[in-house]
């Protein structure tokens, strides 16, 4: 098992990199652990920047928006900590299935969170939210799934996947602080709209600084994360850096530089 630590890319970057570790793993497990250089709105592969995001509000706050090559709703990332899970599909050790699979990870991220004196666990994230949960703008951290990481009945962690012939890619947002929250202002929504979309991320979300005494840092989080990866995973772990061969790929490959 691979883990790979990556503080502050840019939007390209990271799903570039996303991109290629799921289209050229082989027989091991990846985890990448990652920032963004500047507050990023992510969509989903089904969703259009033009009907979902307010484009001018992003540009004037000096934020930018990227698309994920994996499915589900948008999340801000600003002040989170960014992980993806990458392996080849015959692994059976990670799951025969999408919901094997998240349940896998979910123990994985559980064990890093409980190391960092987070006491959370994985179930349902539809209460309260169902009947809201089929509008098409509804943010990540407010869409009702299963197997979701949550802290006394409010989401922890965003999660989406996706499987290819060959592989599969999971990959999610933990917030560390709650700039996260400020998501509705991106979004392509009514200010009543807007509003309530505040409130639910406030009551229905949360954050590692709201679980903690604070000052967590990125560092400390990545540390015990890989922790909880090796504690539950019966793979050794190794801390190996992208080689220069490796970000020339994904920069000359995946980014078309």
């Amino acid at each position: 098992m691979r883990f790979i630590i990556d503080k502050n890319r840019s939007a390209e970057f990271n799903m570039a990199a996303d991109l290629c570790l799921l289209k050229c793993c082989a027989g091991d497990v990846t985890v990448r652990l990652y920032s963004w250089k500047r507050p990023t709105v992510s969509i989903g592969c089904m969703q259009s920047p033009d009907t979902e995001l307010d484009l001018a509000a992003l540009a004037a706050a000096g934020a930018g928006w990227i698309r994920r090559v994996t499915g589900g709703r948008a999340v801000l990332h600003d002040g989170d900590i960014t992980y993806s899970v990458t392996f080849p599909k015959s692994l059976r050790e990670m799951g025969g299935g999408i919901r094997e699979t998240y349940n896998i990870i979910a123990k994985c991220l559980i064990a890093g969170l409980n190391m960092a004196s987070v006491n959370c666990e994985a179930h349902d994230s539809d209460g309260g939210l169902a009947g809201i949960g089929r509008q098409a703008k509804l943010p990540c951290f407010l869409a009702p799934n299963r197997d979701e990481i949550m802290v006394a009945g409010r989401k922890l962690v965003g999660s989406a996947q996706k499987r290819t012939a060959d592989g599969v890619l999971q990959h999610g947002s933990i917030p560390i602080n709650a700039n996260y929250r400020n998501l509705p202002m991106y979004l392509r929504i009514d200010e009543s709209e807007r509003e309530k979309q505040a409130g639910l991320l406030k009551s229905k979300s949360c954050c590692i600084d709201e679980l903690t005494s604070g000052g967590t840092t990125f560092e400390s989080l990545a540390e015990r994360l890989m922790n909880g990866f090796a504690s539950v995973l019966p793979f050794k772990g190794e801390v190996i850096p992208w080689s220069r061969e490796e970000e020339s790929q994904i920069r000359l490959g995946f980014l078309g530089l």
